[in-house]
């Protein structure tokens, strides 16, 4: 049978009556880049261009004020189980990052929509982020602080010292909550 397969096949090609046909290409998209030296500091939406380069597009400015929220981790028993809090391997300078954290915090308020592939608070060497892996976000205030107390007691957070790198994932809602180093991908 492979062999009459074969015939058919190179006959069929032979006369013309198949042509090769491009196999369907599947879409990468590439980790963010960490912003460029001269970008300011400030909360932006980042994305990938067409040329797979990322963009940051500036939404608002720092305020150096915002720092940590004492809110706590959230109840296990009330987290979708393929939710989950993932760490980096590497830290990043917690006084820098906690500012990031709470000016993506205070942006999300009590709803804030991005449809980017993400929203990033950069500041120092610290960026916190949210990623958007469907049709959009709406990020929370308490929903981000929730997050990053899940980061902070699994991956670690020392004030004047270092916060480690991490995300929680969100499966369901199609998202996940972050920080970095402003040297490093995300998303």
């Amino acid at each position: 049978m492979v062999q009459l397969t074969t015939v058919f096949s190179l006959f069929l090609a032979a006369s013309g009556l198949v042509s090769a046909l491009p196999s369907p290409a599947t879409e990468t998209k590439g980790t963010l880049a960490g912003p460029s030296d001269d970008t300011a500091h400030g909360i932006y939406i980042v994305d990938l261009a067409d040329d797979g380069s990322t963009t940051w597009t500036f939404v608002a400015p720092i305020n150096e004020t915002l720092k940590a929220n004492p809110l706590t981790t959230r109840d296990v028993d009330s987290l979708d189980k393929r939710d989950s809090t993932n760490c980096n391997g590497f830290g990043t300078p917690a006084d820098d990052v906690n500012v990031a954290q709470g000016n993506l915090a205070n942006q999300c308020g009590n709803g804030y929509f991005f449809s980017g592939r993400s929203i990033a608070a950069y500041y120092g060497t610290g960026v916190a982020f949210g990623c958007n892996y469907g049709k959009g976000q709406t990020c929370h205030y308490n929903d981000l602080w929730s997050d990053f107390g899940n980061i902070n007691a699994k991956c670690g957070f020392t004030h004047g010292a270092q916060a480690g790198a991490g995300w929680y994932s969100h499966s369901s809602w199609k998202a996940s909550y972050g920080r970095t180093s402003s040297a490093s991908g995300f998303c």
